[in-house]
């Protein structure tokens, strides 16, 4: 039958609607539908990149539901910053610890919010082989990113000496607070 509906048309036109509609929140239902597909992500790492935040969120989440690792490896080193801090975030909810080598080169990242949320994305791993790597980020210039490597070495542990000099030197006070809490304090 010539309109037969197939899941693969459907799924061509969920891919034409998050690359096509001119409506975000159109966009956004397409990369919930193709997050709960689990075929091929390529359109939803594509819409890591979207000009809407929420399409950006919700394709990362449909990255997420379907662990899609790999992809959103390959996204760390999308040439836009946003895809990249996207891919990071996404990379920390799923936890694989395939993950930790890319993150860690993330931190290096020129834009303040990806080496945020790659610090936090380790964080939710909690490998300790991320340890010497977030140490630097204590000074960083960014506070947020300041804040997200203190609670990544808590979660990871065994740098309770570079927090402690951190605490110290630290003008920010809730990055205080953040370091205060990795150390276990009140």
């Amino acid at each position: 039958m010539e309109h037969e509906y197939t899941a693969d048309r459907a799924r061509e036109g969920l891919c034409l609607a998050l690359s096509g509609a001119e409506e975000a929140r159109i966009r956004s239902m397409a990369a919930i539908f193709l997050g709960k597909d689990g075929e091929d992500p390529t359109a939803l790492v594509l819409a890591l990149g979207d000009a809407d935040k929420g399409v950006r969120a919700r394709a990362m989440e449909g990255l997420v539901a379907q662990d899609a690792v790999l992809p959103l490896v390959r996204a760390l080193q999308d040439p836009a910053w946003r895809p990249r801090y996207r891919a990071a975030e996404g990379l920390g909810r799923i936890g694989d610890r395939r993950a930790v080598g890319p993150l860690v080169r993330a931190l290096a990242d020129e834009k303040d919010h990806v080496r945020y949320m790659a610090a936090k994305a380790l964080g939710q791993i909690a490998d300790p082989a991320a340890r010497e790597a977030l140490l630097p980020l204590l000074s960083d210039t960014n506070p947020p990113a300041r804040k997200a490597a203190a609670f990544a070495l808590g979660r990871v542990g065994g740098a309770e000496s570079a927090l402690e000099a951190a605490l110290v030197a630290e003008p920010s006070g809730a990055v205080r607070r953040a370091i205060r809490d990795a150390l276990g304090r009140p």
